[in-house]
């Protein structure tokens, strides 16, 4: 086995699932591959060491994950370019394969992060998401049940509150009680933009995109035999793809 697959042998043991099913969804459909918000860039990186033809494009948001620091040598090869006012970095037309990993709950502005995703896409490609649902009964984010449904009122800082007093919580990273959770409510309102499944699927249909649910694939990627689509998607995530239909 040579050096460059050990190396990338030894980078795709070490990612998240989630981004192996993404990057097995990319290999399996070749050509030039997007990865959508890619953060820091693991897909990218991986992907590259896979012999995949990958970008990466990313926002950099004050919310983010410290993904400028952790890309800077693929921002400086032109594999990852930072997007603008929402708008992919990219000619129309540029990619057969579209993937993104927990970006659409942080989109504001979904028509146009849609009308973006069609005009770089070539006819016929494919978009797979990774994204949670307003109808998700665990906020990912923070680890503490509907906290996204209460997070716009003063009850919501109560409720993360209780919450972290009985241990639930994410990256508390020392923070009492109370302080965690008030920035928690602040970011949620500030970088969370959930929507029903209803809402999303219109959205995609208004943008050119013939939509299926992928749950049952990535179900069997992790070989989870007693989780269903259904609880998926209420405790976790939809796996969507989205196709032109152009």
């Amino acid at each position: 086995m040579s050096h460059g697959s050990k190396m990338a042998d030894a980078m795709s043991a070490s990612l998240h699932v989630n981004h192996a099913f993404l990057l097995d969804f990319a290999k399996r459909n070749g050509g030039t591959v997007l990865d959508y918000g890619c953060g820091t860039g693991e897909v990218v990186r991986s992907g590259l060491a896979d012999n995949l033809d990958i970008y990466g494009c990313e926002a950099f948001y004050e919310g983010g994950c410290g993904g400028r620091r952790a890309t800077s040598d693929l921002v400086l090869a032109g594999r990852i370019i930072e997007m603008k006012d929402g708008l992919i970095p990219f000619p129309d037309h540029s990619f057969d394969c579209i993937v993104n990993n927990m970006v659409f709950e942080h989109i504001d502005d979904i028509d146009l992060a849609l009308s973006e995703l069609n005009r770089v896409l070539k006819p016929g490609g494919h978009v797979l998401s990774l994204f949670p649902s307003v109808d998700v009964l665990r906020e990912g984010h923070c680890g503490v049940p509907l906290a996204h449904r209460f997070c716009k009122s003063r009850f919501g800082y109560y409720w993360l509150l209780f919450f972290r007093t009985l241990g639930f919580g994410y990256f508390s990273h020392g923070k009492n009680r109370r302080v965690w959770a008030k920035d928690f409510q602040r970011w949620l309102k500030t970088y969370c933009f959930y929507r029903s499944e209803q809402q999303i699927t219109a959205a995609f249909t208004k943008h050119g995109f013939a939509t299926e649910p992928l749950e049952r694939e990535y179900i069997k990627f992790r070989r989870v035999p007693f989780l269903t689509p259904a609880l998926l998607r209420r405790f976790g995530f939809m796996v969507l793809l989205s196709t032109t239909s152009r």
